[in-house]
C-alpha cells in the first residue's frame, strides 16, 4: 500500500485516516436501518478515485466485510422451491455448482444438467434469490426422515454410525440439512445496485458476501425445520462452515472425524434448534435476531420440541448422545478414505490442504 500511495503522490496516513473514519461510520450503522438507506460502501469515492486497483482493495475489504450483512438483507431473499419448477432451478444450480465450479461430480453422471439423489423426493428445498435481477445464487435442502425405515433416512447416516444417527427414535424427529449451494458465478452476474466497486472488483464482491449467504441460507433452513415440526437437525458440513456458525453462537457438536464426501465434510447433529437458538442470543443479540427473524425460529423450535412427549424424549436423547465419543467412521460408497484427526484440530486437518480449502468454503454441504 505504500509504494502504491508513494507512487500515485497521496500520504498514506490520509489514506488510512478516511479508512478509519469510514469504518467508525458503519460500525454505528451496523445492521441498523440507516444502513439499508444510507450505505457508504455502495457509492462511488472522490477521494479514492484515480487511485490503483490493489489500493482500493486494501482498502475497502475491511469495511466491505462489516457491511455484508446490510448488504445480504437487503439485495437477497429465501424463497420456498414448492413446485416442480423451483425444485428443477434448484437442480440446476447443484450441477453448476458440483459438476463445474468444483468438480465434486462429473457431468456425465447427470443427464439433463440436474444434480440429483435418491433423496429429493423426500425434501424441502429453498432457493437464494437476487431481488432485483431475479438471479438464483443459492439452493439447500432438509432430508424428511423415512416413516418406514428412520434409520436409514439420511445421507449421513451412509458416512458415520455414530447412535445419535441411528436411533429410530431420534431420527424419526430428525431433518437433515444437506445440498448447501451457492455459486460465485452466479453472484458475479449480481452486481446491479451495488455500486462501482461491486463492478470493478466482482472477486473481491462475491468472495466478501458468500459466508453472509451461507448463514442467510441456514437460518432459513433452521426456520423451516422447526415450522415442519422437527426439533433435531443433522449435517455434513464443511470444518469452516462450522467454525463460522460457532462464531455468531451456533455450538454444533461433531459426532465424527473430517470424512471426503463432496470434497472434506465433519458429520455433525444439532440436538435442539431451540437450545441452538438461545445460544446465539446469549453470545450476540443482533446476529439472533437476524437469524431467528427476531425470535420466530426460537419459537417454532420450542413447539416442535414439546409437541408431544416422544418428540421431548427424542431432543433429551439426542442431547446425551452429542456428547458421546464418536465411533470409527463408514465411508460412503466409492469414498476415498478419510482424513485423520481429532475432532478438536479440524482446522489442522483442513489446513494440509489449504489453498484448496480457502477456496471452496462456505459454498456447499453435501
Amino acid at each position: 500500500m505504500q509504494k502504491d500511495c508513494e507512487r500515485m503522490n497521496v500520504p498514506l496516513g490520509e489514506v488510512r485516516l478516511g479508512i478509519q473514519a469510514r469504518e467508525e461510520t458503519v460500525m454505528e450503522k451496523k445492521l441498523g436501518p440507516a444502513v439499508d438507506a444510507e450505505m457508504p460502501w455502495l457509492t462511488d469515492d472522490a477521494e479514492l478515485a484515480g487511485l490503483p486497483a490493489a489500493l482500493i482493495q486494501q482498502t475497502t475489504k475491511s469495511v466491505a466485510g462489516r457491511m455484508s450483512f446490510a448488504l445480504y438483507r437487503r439485495h437477497f431473499e429465501i424463497i420456498r422451491a414448492d413446485a416442480p419448477e423451483l425444485r428443477d432451478l434448484a437442480y440446476l444450480l447443484r450441477f453448476q455448482v458440483y459438476a463445474h465450479e468444483h468438480g465434486f461430480e462429473k457431468p456425465e453422471d447427470h443427464p439433463g444438467d440436474r444434480e440429483r439423489d435418491q433423496y429429493d423426493e423426500r425434501s424441502l428445498h429453498l432457493l437464494l434469490r437476487h431481488r432485483r435481477s431475479g438471479i438464483i445464487v443459492g439452493t439447500a435442502r432438509l432430508v424428511l426422515p423415512d416413516a418406514d425405515d428412520p434409520a436409514s433416512s439420511f445421507p449421513i447416516q451412509t458416512v458415520s454410525n455414530h447412535p445419535i444417527l441411528q436411533d429410530p427414535q431420534i431420527a424419526s424427529h430428525a431433518v437433515e440439512f444437506s445440498r448447501l449451494a451457492i455459486s460465485r458465478e452466479r453472484l458475479k452476474r449480481c452486481q446491479v445496485g451495488f455500486g462501482r466497486r461491486a463492478t470493478r472488483f466482482p472477486e473481491l464482491f462475491a468472495k466478501q458476501l458468500v459466508p453472509y449467504l451461507s448463514v442467510g441460507l441456514i437460518a432459513g433452513v433452521m426456520e423451516l425445520a422447526a415450522a415442519s415440526g422437527f426439533p433435531v437437525m443433522f449435517a455434513v458440513m464443511e470444518p469452516f462452515l462450522v467454525r463460522n456458525l460457532n462464531r455468531i453462537g451456533i455450538e454444533i457438536p461433531l459426532v465424527d472425524a473430517p470424512v471426503e464426501y463432496h470434497g472434506l465434510r465433519v458429520p455433525c447433529a444439532l440436538p435442539s434448534l431451540y437450545d441452538a437458538c438461545a445460544g446465539i442470543k446469549k453470545r450476540d443479540r443482533s446476529a439472533w435476531e437476524i437469524i431467528t427473524n427476531r425470535g420466530r425460529t426460537q419459537e417454532l423450535a420450542l413447539i416442535a420440541q414439546t409437541r408431544s412427549e416422544r418428540a421431548r424424549r427424542a431432543v433429551a436423547l439426542a442431547s446425551r448422545m452429542a456428547k458421546l465419543p464418536a465411533p470409527v467412521v463408514l465411508r460412503a460408497p466409492g469414498a476415498p478414505a478419510r482424513a485423520k484427526g481429532p475432532l478438536n484440530q479440524v482446522s489442522a486437518v483442513v489446513s494440509r490442504d489449504g489453498n484448496r480449502s480457502r477456496r471452496r468454503r462456505n459454498l456447499c454441504v453435501a
